[in-house]
């Protein structure tokens, strides 16, 4: 009997310290939707999804070249295509244009707010209607002579998918966890810390241990949020990169987030451990030699 106590407290501690450092990095996550820099981070690692970038090059490169058709300008007859389409894809390839997709976040903000918080409407893909004319002008005018004489193009705002209707979906699950640990996280794992306290036969440690738990629990996500790479991480997960849990680790650990996660993850778990120290110093003081 005292063996199948010891047993519930231990399962007890570890759940309740899973619980509320959840609650920790879930109320983060959150607030970091709500402010728009989750967007801002998964915009930002859409463009490092193999085949986006250069399937928006090629888009764009064709819309350029018939923009300047419309215009009288034959840019094969004039042997300037491939100097065309080669400004058009250092443009698109460029931090300017990375820029300017971001800058669409707010844009998209509610409509992205909108299907998280509605998880039973049919998830949609988001996309992001950029403007570039300019950006591609400016890059078309530095090819030589040729360049200055090229009148400015213009081109129809690009669609850039930020995520698509399956990975949307997968980010309205994760949400509607997210928030209910937010809500109900810390409450959850006290219940637990309390329910373990309860069947444990040895009460004069189990709050240094409890403490302990979730102090080591947040110092190890911190620091896997904040020094090793979201897709190394992910290919560890279950599924890899393309399942479910993987997906919602690169959506929301992403560089614009990980800072305000991990600094919180450090903080709790630095606390907790200083706490369980002093604690445990405490009853070494106080209790005696048993």
């Amino acid at each position: 009997m005292r063996g199948l106590r010891t047993l519930l407290s231990a399962i007890s501690i570890l759940v309740g310290a899973v619980l509320i450092v959840a609650w920790a990095v879930s109320s983060v996550a959150v607030r970091t939707v709500e402010d728009g820099t989750a967007l801002t981070g998964i915009t930002e690692t859409a463009f490092d999804i193999p085949g986006v970038v250069s399937g928006l090059s090629g888009q764009i490169q064709d819309q350029a070249i018939d923009g300047l058709a419309e215009q009288g300008i034959d840019t094969e007859s004039l042997g300037v295509d491939d100097e065309v389409r080669g400004a058009v894809d250092t443009a698109v390839r460029s931090d300017a244009f990375e820029d300017a997709v971001v800058a669409q976040v707010a844009a998209a903000q509610d409509d992205f707010l909108y299907q998280l918080t509605h998880p039973d409407t049919a998830a949609g893909p988001l996309v992001l209607q950029v403007d570039i004319s300019s950006l591609i002008n400016a890059r078309i005018d530095d090819i030589g002579q040729v360049g200055a004489a090229v009148p400015d193009v213009s081109v129809e705002p690009v669609p850039v998918e930020v995520l698509t209707a399956e990975r949307m979906s997968d980010a309205q699950t994760g949400y509607a966890w997210m928030e209910r640990l937010a809500s109900w996280g810390l409450w959850a794992g006290l219940a637990m810390l309390a329910f373990g306290i309860l069947v444990s036969h040895r009460r004069r440690w189990f709050v240094a241990k409890a403490l302990l738990a979730i102090g080591v629990l947040a110092l190890g996500f911190g620091a896997v949020v904040r020094f090793i790479d979201p897709s190394a991480v992910a290919a560890f997960l279950p599924g890899d990169a393309e399942g479910i849990v993987g997906s919602l680790w690169l959506q929301w650990i992403t560089e614009e987030s990980s800072p305000a996660i991990s600094t919180r993850a450090f903080l709790i778990g630095g606390l907790c451990v200083a706490g369980a120290v002093v604690v445990t110093a405490v009853g070494r003081i106080f209790g005696g030699r048993r």
